[in-house]
């Protein structure tokens, strides 16, 4: 895998799984103690972060680090956001 694609699946991965603990960007950067362009960043595969905190990230995520960098299929639209009110994604 080449550079590019790795950082796209890391943020790729790291958009999942802040999704499935139905948390939104400000939340999960408020616990990493990072600003939410920065988890932006990551999330859109522009900037990976140095190893600890990857581990912060990993942890506050439920996973192990390694899991961050898992080949998925990018072809599967993941939902823009969380509508926390409704407790549901928002696919745009």
């Amino acid at each position: 895998m080449d550079e590019k694609t790795t950082m796209l699946m890391h943020g790729y991965n790291v958009k999942l799984y802040r999704l499935r603990k139905n948390l939104t960007q400000e939340q999960l950067a408020e616990k990493l103690n990072i600003s939410t362009n920065y988890l932006g960043r990551i999330e859109r595969g522009v900037q990976i972060p140095y190893f600890h905190r990857q581990y912060n990230l990993a942890k506050s995520l439920g996973v192990e680090v390694y899991e961050l960098y898992l080949i998925r299929d990018l072809s599967k639209k993941l939902p823009k956001r969380v509508d926390m009110a409704k407790n549901s994604w928002i696919f745009e």
